[in-house]
């Protein structure tokens, strides 16, 4: 995983790539990184329901398993990436998975 390789994948969905899907699918810890990364950032409503519904969410559902307790961790310690939560639905997520994200996020919206 490169610094390089994240910051394309941020430009990409501040750009012309909000899904992040290729990341998010064959890069995970690269899609991770670069949620984190644009979470710093001032977020408009649109774009935080854009990043909870389409990467984080796809993320969870592809490599939950892999990622949930660091999810988890970032959301205690991080009430934007917690808020982003609210906005992740199921979809094709394990249910074990699924159950930690509801027992760690504080909103649904």
């Amino acid at each position: 995983m490169s610094e390089e390789a994240i910051k394309a994948v941020v430009e990409a969905w501040f750009g012309d790539d909000p899904t992040m899907f290729d990341a998010c699918t064959d890069e995970p810890e690269v899609a991770w990184q670069a949620i984190l990364q644009i979470l710093q950032r001032d977020l408009t409503d649109d774009q935080k329901a854009s990043l909870a519904a389409g990467p984080l969410e796809m993320l969870l559902s592809y490599h939950g398993a892999a990622f949930i307790d660091r999810v988890e961790e970032q959301a205690q310690r991080n009430p934007r990436l917690n808020h982003l939560l609210g906005g992740v639905w199921r979809t094709d997520m394990a249910q074990d998975v699924w159950d930690r994200v509801e027992r760690v996020r504080r909103e649904v919206w």
